[in-house]
């Protein structure tokens, strides 16, 4: 019995380091756990070239300077993941940021007043982008490039060509204190939202039926989910989480003008954080941390290139080099078609 049984337990350490290995590797092939990885080696490598890099408060800085931009993303994700595009969210944040920081500036407005304001002047132009893709059918990146225009010129009449400048305290503490050293409180909010979104996508029958959508939007109608009330809803979301994107920005930048969210790039870096993260192109996968992982790792990108004196004309094109990186990493299928193409053909003599 003992010369039979003891190979068994000679196998046994090698079957445990097999399985080891191989749980380490289906780790590491997670995009989440990936951008950790990255998020680590470019603070070590920066730390190595700049000791006050990773002192507490450039820290709390990067993070909290991701924030608006991981919202953002969180919005661009779940259009994205249903297949289509967001270029709108910039205005929308701009404006969101506007209609509630005169208000805030001249008359004091409580910061639940705004919170309640931003959500809804996103909603409502996330309504604008739902109509035009899933009731008229206009291909999403057409109709939100549109409607990017559209907005840009909503905001410069907003904004009358003047500044918001002095907005109370409590909004900028929002924005810029911390809860622990290194740690913004900004970040709680972020990381909220994400939680949120996450349970949404995978708990809730909304959620998964916008993953059967992106998928195959043809076979999600024949099984009986409302096509095009799910892509309306998808760019809702987007455009009330864009709002909230324009309060949070307004409580850490401290101003707003006619050029907020253009001059900072937002629909690019919203676009980059969730391909970074994870989310196809093709729809249908992906999911809102690794596109929170995704803007703190921009952030990071963008700071070490500060700390390094790369000019900062070259941000724009380290970022493009992400996305060029990200959408070439799927390795499949025809990702940028997919931007051209109509969201949805309803059949003929079929009620919507």
């Amino acid at each position: 019995m003992t010369a039979l049984s003891s190979p068994v337990r000679a196998d046994e350490p090698m079957g445990t380091s097999r399985s080891f290995a191989s749980t380490a590797l289906n780790l590491l092939r997670q995009r989440e756990v990936q951008l950790v990885l990255a998020i680590l080696a470019v603070g070590a490598l920066s730390a190595a070239l700049h000791p006050d890099f990773l002192a507490s408060s450039n820290i709390s800085f990067i993070l909290a300077d991701s924030v608006s931009t991981m919202i953002v993303a969180v919005g661009q994700t779940v259009v994205v993941i249903g297949r289509g595009i967001d270029l709108s969210v910039s205005p929308i944040l701009g404006i969101a940021a506007i209609g509630v920081g005169f208000p805030a500036q001249d008359h004091n407005l409580n910061i639940f007043l705004a919170l309640l304001f931003v959500l809804l002047i996103g909603t409502a132009l996330g309504i604008g982008n739902g109509v035009l893709v899933s009731i008229i059918g206009i291909p999403p990146i057409i109709a939100t490039l549109a409607m990017l225009t559209i907005y840009g010129g909503l905001q410069f009449i907003f904004s009358g060509g003047e500044e918001v400048v002095n907005i109370p305290n409590g909004y900028g503490n929002i924005g810029n204190s911390n809860l622990l050293p290194g740690v913004p409180w900004v970040i709680i909010i972020g990381a909220a939202v994400v939680a949120i979104a996450y349970l949404f996508l995978t708990r809730t029958i909304t959620g998964r039926s916008i993953h059967a959508v992106g998928n195959n939007a043809d076979a999600a109608f024949r099984a009986g989910i409302p096509v095009r009330r799910i892509l309306f809803t998808t760019y809702v979301i987007s455009g009330c989480l864009a709002g909230l994107g324009g309060l949070i920005y307004l409580c850490h930048v401290g101003s707003a003008d006619s050029t907020t969210g253009s001059d900072t790039n937002v629909n690019l870096m919203s676009i980059a954080a969730t391909l970074i993260g994870g989310t196809t192109l093709l729809g249908g996968r992906g999911g809102p941390v690794g596109s929170a992982l995704g803007a703190v790792f921009l952030s990071e990108a963008l700071q070490a290139m500060i700390a390094s004196r790369i000019p900062v004309i070259w941000e724009p094109a380290g970022v493009g080099v992400l996305i060029l990186i990200a959408v070439v990493a799927e390795g499949k299928g025809s990702p940028v078609r997919q931007l051209f193409r109509q969201p949805f053909r309803q059949p003929s003599g079929v009620p919507r």
